[in-house]
């Protein structure tokens, strides 16, 4: 396998160009050594001696599969149960209180479901603390085939578990016969629906949401890009619905249809009406 380190910075600097301007991807000087490495494999998968030759194959797209499967290898997330704590406690302090009955949530960015699910069970806790059932629907979203099966199927080692709260351990797992792993039980999965969407080419056509909620997908793409996806998720609120954005709260006040909203729980974004 190639090593980042047996590349020049003229290799690097052709590949982060193209990036850029091919796929709306930029990479900041800290990342570069995360991203690359997630990269590099491709190499050998596709035969090419430098990340130089992968540019030329990804300006080209030859193979036409090269642009969306780097893509997929940038975008991949690998969050664990711990939520972005901003996102964590206007979730629970106030937002869950607001949705309405039948309420649909879209997650993006879910990996291979931990964050979602985490998101879920802080939903169910709320409902039996404060008695309101409200049947809500969660939608969650990601670019890789492969991690959205492993969130349907919502079976996890001890390693994958190691960051779940040993409370919604205990309140919402249960073990697997056949194996070491536990299973998110079936009050959770039956409330969720993962689904395979590229945020850069679309997907299957939702409903109406109520909250979007997203997590680090946009961290790599260009202000272009984070322009558009958030304004793609303005377009599908619901009047009244919530943004929830996390570290990209910088681009939002760009979008017209939302307005900034300071709780004391945490800052928001809501679909003006």
């Amino acid at each position: 396998m190639s090593s980042i380190a047996s590349h020049n910075i003229d290799d690097l600097e052709s590949l982060l160009v193209t990036l850029q301007n091919t796929l709306g991807i930029i990479v900041p000087d800290e990342q570069r050594s995360i991203l690359l490495g997630k990269i590099s494999p491709l190499l050998s998968i596709y035969k090419l001696d430098s990340f130089a030759s992968l540019a030329e194959n990804i300006e080209q797209n030859k193979p036409e599969t090269i642009r969306s499967v780097v893509f997929d290898v940038v975008s991949q997330t690998r969050m664990g149960w711990v939520l972005n704590s901003e996102i964590k406690e206007v979730l629970n302090n106030y937002i869950f209180s607001q949705l309405p009955d039948k309420a649909n949530v879209w997650i993006l960015g879910c990996g291979q479901g931990q964050a979602a699910y985490a998101i879920a069970m802080d939903f169910a806790k709320f409902e039996h603390n404060s008695g309101d059932a409200k049947n809500i629907q969660f939608f969650a979203t990601d670019v890789s085939a492969s991690d959205v099966k492993h969130a349907e199927l919502g079976k996890y080692n001890k390693l994958q578990m190691a960051d779940l709260s040993e409370e919604h351990t205990r309140l919402y797992m249960s073990a697997d016969d056949k194996s070491d792993e536990l299973q998110v039980k079936d009050s959770i999965r039956q409330r969720m629906r993962f689904i395979q969407y590229d945020l850069l080419e679309g997907g299957p056509t939702f409903e109406q949401m109520d909250l979007i909620i997203c997590l680090d997908v946009l961290a790599y793409f260009s202000v272009d890009v984070k322009l558009r996806i958030l304004q793609e998720c303005s377009d599908l609120l619901k009047s009244g619905g919530i943004l929830l954005t996390g570290d990209n709260q910088i681009f939002v006040p760009s979008i017209s249809t939302l307005e900034r909203v300071e709780h004391t729980s945490g800052i928001f974004y809501r679909q003006k009406g």
